[in-house]
């Protein structure tokens, strides 16, 4: 017994939508968008460093090293209950930075000190912690550029709060005379 074209093509569809509607009821696929990541910014001002030698110079003959951070690796992951919307997101950081030697140098090697901070809607630090990359400078190697270790965070969500809600700042930890270094240089 032969179907004819028009009936194939009718049982073809049926067939079709009845597995399409079983898939649905199924809730194999999320029908909402992806969950926002909070958004990862690098402060201008905390951006760059220059160590100079100890002492009183500051010329081009004195520093020891220079870096930036060049950039943030990131992904995020959602582990909320969709009713309630309590839980937490988990976001994987890893900060990438380059560096140069500079004529001071004599341990073929800088340690970066950066920060990674979460803040909330308010601009309040939730948290914040410090870490140290190790930068070498192999044989004559003048630049290199690093990727740090990846960084685990844990932001708790409640109430309707999502990525959207927090903000992460990563940036160079400075002091005073390194700040007023970057300002002098971006006036420039």
């Amino acid at each position: 017994m032969q179907i004819k074209k028009p009936v194939k093509t009718i049982l073809v569809g049926l067939i079709l939508s009845i597995g399409l509607t079983a898939c649905g009821s199924m809730n194999i696929w999320r029908a909402e968008k992806p969950e926002p990541c909070p958004r990862i910014t690098v402060l201008g001002n905390a951006s760059e460093i220059t160590k100079f030698k100890e002492g009183p110079g500051r010329d081009l003959i004195d520093v020891v090293f220079s870096a930036e951070i060049s950039n943030v690796l990131n992904l995020c992951k959602y582990d909320v209950d969709y009713d309630s919307r309590d839980g937490n997101i988990h976001v994987q950081l890893s900060t990438i930075i380059a560096g140069k030697r500079g004529p001071a140098d004599k341990t073929h090697s800088a340690t970066i000190p950066y920060f990674v901070a979460i803040v909330d809607q308010d601009k309040k630090i939730l948290q914040k912690s410090n870490f140290n990359l190790k930068l070498a400078f192999p044989g004559n190697l003048s630049q290199n550029e690093v990727k740090d270790e990846v960084v685990d965070l844990t932001i708790p969500v409640s109430k309707g709060l999502d990525g959207r809600d927090f903000e992460i700042y990563i940036g160079l930890q400075l002091n005073r005379e390194q700040i007023a270094y970057n300002l002098r240089q971006k006036q420039r």
